[in-house]
């Protein structure tokens, strides 16, 4: 079962539809991102737009071979159960999204559900980060874990980004196979299914 404190955490969207989406005013790069520093300055920009709340946290974006192709976390060195203002929290990236990039809107997109994640650790102590890490790490392949993935998809739908993040489903997809493309077509939405929830809920449906 996901731990109550996740479930708390992926709060329903408002239903107040604002004038314009966090998404659309994320500061994005004129060309697409192919530099770990660049990466770095995409995932600030998206949490200055799309989650203010995050943007003063120490946000860390890092290379990791053969991830396929995200992953977010707290830097267990600097998990401190009597002081949650040490912690670094890290955005985990495949290279291959660097020399095959992807647009930066789909990059800001993706970038916006890891966020997403970052968003419900800074609501854990340090004990609920890692049971919730041993959790995570034994749920690949059930409904549980499906069922948190696209509620944090939803985090990034709802502020906007549905066209990025659809397009950057369609660059998963073209760059994996076999069963990482059926964990990736399972655990989070498809194009098709970000249409729907787009067609039902709006194009964004907090500020």
């Amino acid at each position: 079962m996901i731990p109550w404190l996740i479930l708390a955490a992926c709060s329903a969207p408002s239903s107040t539809v604002p004038a314009d989406c966090p998404c659309d005013r994320i500061v994005l790069p004129a060309a697409p991102v192919t530099t770990d520093g660049g990466l770095a300055d995409l995932l600030v920009a998206t949490a200055v737009a799309a989650y203010p709340n995050l943007a003063a946290l120490n946000l860390v974006a890092s290379p990791v071979a053969n991830l396929q192709f995200f992953r977010s976390s707290i830097d267990l060195d600097s998990l401190d159960p009597n002081d949650d203002t040490t912690r670094v929290y890290r955005v985990d990236y495949d290279p291959v999204v660097l020399s095959d990039p992807p647009a930066p809107s789909a990059l800001a997109a993706v970038l916006a559900h890891e966020l997403g994640h970052i968003d419900d650790y800074t609501a854990m102590a340090a004990a609920d980060y890692v049971s919730f890490g041993l959790w995570y790490g034994s749920a690949e392949g059930t409904d549980e874990l499906a069922t948190y993935e696209r509620a944090t998809d939803e985090q990034a739908l709802s502020r906007g980004c549905a066209t990025g993040l659809s397009a950057m489903r369609d660059w998963i997809y073209a760059h994996c196979s076999g069963d990482v493309l059926a964990e990736k077509q399972r655990d989070y939405y498809s194009p098709d299914e970000i249409a729907a929830w787009t067609a039902e809920d709006g194009a964004c449906t907090v500020n």
